[in-house]
């Protein structure tokens, strides 16, 4: 089969599949999953699938996030289809092997960089605090980045820091310059303002991971006084607006207790968060904070914690040391 037949195939499956993100979920969903059957290869993705499949007909926790992203704004979650599952899963995909082949190396799904090691907070045991703002990537050189990964395949971008949000204007106008493409940043929160959230519904395709690490006190220990009510404010201004954001958990061996309790879980779900990720503490830098480090004992409590809700509660949980 040609390209140019292939390409067109696919153009009519999404143009299908946006219809289908419409409407009620609980007749769409499986009409949905029924059009990548026919328009995907067979051995694509073929577990993650047979997982949605197996989700839909027991009506799964996995099912009701699925039915969570039908809370979104419509035209957000019609990006986040477009964008997230279409340009950088299927399209990508096929870009990403081509190149692979032409090049003999690996393609990433995704990039990370630092648009800044600027931040408005000073967490313990964070390298940030040491660099101030001394380092800067440029929005031109940020979009070059952009532009050469697309070329390539790439249309998943993930901002980490610094603060990325420090750079507020840039990041929304990548989003304008690329909206094709889905932004993720790690960000604490605390400058997500209720004119910020009215950029994320226009540009349709920024994602924030918010920096959370257990209730107020545990919170506040490391990240300030006061923080834990900034992302809380944060939260729930999103969630009014039908806004996509997840969480970002760094693990210490003090809030372990905290961030590994179903109370915890529920917490992020009622708040709106879609998925979060969690990291176990690294001492990084000449003071570094070596008694943060959790023990054995607790990452592997973690690491079980994190799999048991993974089968019980309505959120994504990426276990990054773990996973991998």
């Amino acid at each position: 089969m040609s390209n140019s037949i292939k390409a067109a195939m696919q153009n009519f499956a999404v143009s299908q599949a946006l219809k289908y993100i419409e409407g009620n979920p609980e007749e769409n969903i499986p009409k949905l999953m029924e059009l990548v059957d026919k328009y995907t290869p067979e051995d694509w993705y073929s577990s993650q699938r047979n997982a949605i499949r197996e989700a839909i007909e027991e009506k799964s926790n996995w099912y009701q996030l699925i039915l969570r992203l039908y809370e979104l704004a419509p035209g957000v979650r019609k990006a986040f289809f477009q964008n997230f599952l279409f340009n950088a899963s299927l399209k990508g995909g096929a870009i990403q092997e081509e190149a692979k082949e032409k090049y003999g190396c690996n393609i990433p799904w995704a990039i990370l960089l630092d648009p800044t090691s600027a931040c408005n907070l000073c967490c313990t045991g964070c390298w940030a605090a040491e660099y101030g703002n001394k380092l800067n990537l440029s929005l031109e050189d940020i979009n070059s980045i952009v532009r050469q990964g697309k070329e390539l395949g790439t249309y998943m971008y993930i901002y980490t820091g610094g603060e990325p949000l420090v750079r507020k204007k840039d990041i929304i106008k990548l989003c304008e310059m690329h909206p094709d493409c889905e932004f993720l940043a790690f960000t604490n929160g605390t400058l997500i303002d209720e004119e910020f959230c009215h950029e994320m519904l226009r540009v349709k395709n920024f994602v924030p991971a918010i920096s959370l690490e257990g209730f107020e006190k545990a919170n506040d220990s490391r990240r300030g006084q006061g923080i834990y009510q900034k992302v809380q404010d944060a939260m729930a201004r999103m969630k009014a607006h039908k806004l996509p954001f997840g969480v970002s958990t760094c693990y210490t061996n003090r809030n372990v207790e905290d961030v590994s309790s179903e109370k915890y879980f529920d917490l992020m779900i009622d708040s709106g968060a879609l998925f979060v990720w969690f990291f176990h503490y690294m001492p990084v830098g000449n003071d570094a904070a070596l008694e943060l480090l959790p023990t054995p004992e607790q990452r592997e409590e973690m690491y079980h914690r994190i799999r048991a809700f993974r089968q019980t509660k309505a959120i994504f949980s990426i276990d990054f040391q773990n996973d991998a």
